[in-house]
């Protein structure tokens, strides 16, 4: 009785094998990339809301000062906030700055993200309003007053 000769060894995995991994790799791709697109959005647009309320704090601090909206300038605002850059036209969010308009009842704060939604902060005689637009990029539609 002759024993059978040894198999080989396979090595490697067949074409139907790897085929079905890439399929498998695809799939989760295509699940995952837009799911972590769509959070980095949401981040950002967390970080240009939170940056328009802290600099609303600080221009509430100075009006404790000066108890006039109309006197508190970008200087002042730097002084007691380094770490925002108020400007009167610059507003870009990643850059941390926050554009800031003094008028004689209030105040106009806003700030832009990368994928161009505007974040704002009106104080007026009024009272607090919250914007935002475009509206289709706001969570709420651009209902002012909500964020």
């Amino acid at each position: 009785m002759q024993i059978a000769p040894h198999r080989r060894l396979q090595r490697g995995f067949s074409l139907v094998e790897l085929l079905v991994a890439l399929a498998m790799l695809g799939l989760l791709a295509a699940i995952a990339i837009p799911v972590f697109m769509g959070q980095r959005s949401r981040g950002q647009e967390a970080a240009a809301k939170s940056l328009v309320r802290s600099a609303a704090s600080t221009v509430e601090s100075a009006y404790a000062d000066t108890r006039d909206y109309a006197a508190i300038d970008v200087a002042r605002l730097r002084a007691i906030e380094p770490g925002i850059a108020f400007d009167a036209t610059e507003n870009r969010a990643q850059d941390g700055q926050v554009a800031f308009t003094a008028a004689a009842d209030g105040y106009t704060l806003s700030t832009e993200t990368a994928a161009g939604t505007t974040w704002a902060i009106i104080r007026s005689a009024s009272g607090v309003a919250r914007t935002c637009a475009p509206a289709d990029r706001c969570h709420d539609g651009g209902t002012p007053g909500r964020w």
